[in-house]
């Protein structure tokens, strides 16, 4: 059976996705997982300023787990002739992760702040980055050793090294969407904004993000998640997406092999894992 990168981190259901109801306020949508219950009482039938943002964080989010599921997965069956290659893909997603996550605290963060009047009230967000930066940090270390030579190449300890900050990382990714609902309580007069300070800081992080690392994200998109909802997601100019989506996927053409998707958004079967009726590439 062919394998997806669908595991083993779960991926998180937007929060617009959910507002999906019928009018006599039946459910169409999924069941409310149990992380957003608490916010749901509070979310209106049509989506606003707090949502979109929420939703649009989850997409990123996605996408990290996506990328991340691809390593994890794939990292044991690498062949000696693709392991290079492999590792550069491992350092793109640890770049990603890496703006991603800066331009929050030294860009958004602040922002947020700043619109609601109240210092403080994203301090523990930022613990929790700081929470699996050493694991992150052993992971990309044990990567470049490997490209120097220092080390040999072993999928286990890949898988291993990721096991040590894994979860951390996914329960951050899952309470910062809570943290994006709560803000609602500063009303929408006060935080207008705070989609377009979002906004500024995604435009930031792509600018600085290396052009493996700009092709190897495309290649962990899903244009079908919730329905074909965030097809057109992430919201670039149409020359940036053309060229991703031909030079750049030309150019690193060695490292985009390993995306859970094709150049179109569409899933497919990861590449390095064994075929049905073969045996490990190893």
């Amino acid at each position: 059976m062919a394998t997806y990168a669908d595991h083993p981190f779960r991926f998180f259901t937007t929060p617009n996705h959910l507002l999906s109801k019928d009018p006599s306020g039946g459910e169409v949508g999924p069941p409310v997982p149990p992380h957003l219950q608490q916010h749901t009482q509070k979310l209106t039938i049509q989506p606003d300023v707090f949502t979109d943002l929420a939703s649009e964080m989850a997409m990123v989010h996605g996408l990290i787990t996506r990328y991340l599921n691809s390593i994890y997965l794939q990292a044991p069956h690498i062949p000696a002739t693709e392991q290079p290659d492999f590792c550069r893909y491992m350092l793109a997603w640890h770049e990603l992760v890496h703006i991603h996550h800066t331009n929050e605290e030294t860009d958004f963060f602040p922002a947020v702040e700043a619109l609601a009047g109240e210092v403080g009230i994203m301090e523990a967000n930022v613990a929790q980055h700081q929470a699996f930066e050493a694991g992150m940090a052993s992971f990309k270390q044990y990567v470049d050793d490997v490209i120097a030579s220092r080390e040999e190449y072993d999928g286990n300890r890949v898988i291993g090294l990721i096991d040590a900050f894994g979860d951390v990382l996914m329960r951050h990714l899952e309470d910062e969407i809570e943290t994006l609902l709560a803000l609602k309580r500063f009303g929408k007069d006060k935080m207008k904004d705070v989609y377009k300070k979002a906004g500024d800081e995604a435009a930031k992080g792509m600018k600085a993000m290396s052009f493996a690392t700009l092709a190897t994200a495309w290649a962990n998109l899903d244009a079908d998640f919730e329905g074909g909802a965030w097809k057109s997601w992430p919201l670039a100019p149409a020359p940036m997406k053309f060229f991703i989506t031909t030079v750049l996927w030309r150019l690193y053409g060695n490292l985009t092999k390993f995306g859970a998707s094709d150049r179109h958004g569409k899933l497919r079967p990861l590449h390095a894992l064994p075929k049905e009726g073969k045996g490990s590439q190893n």
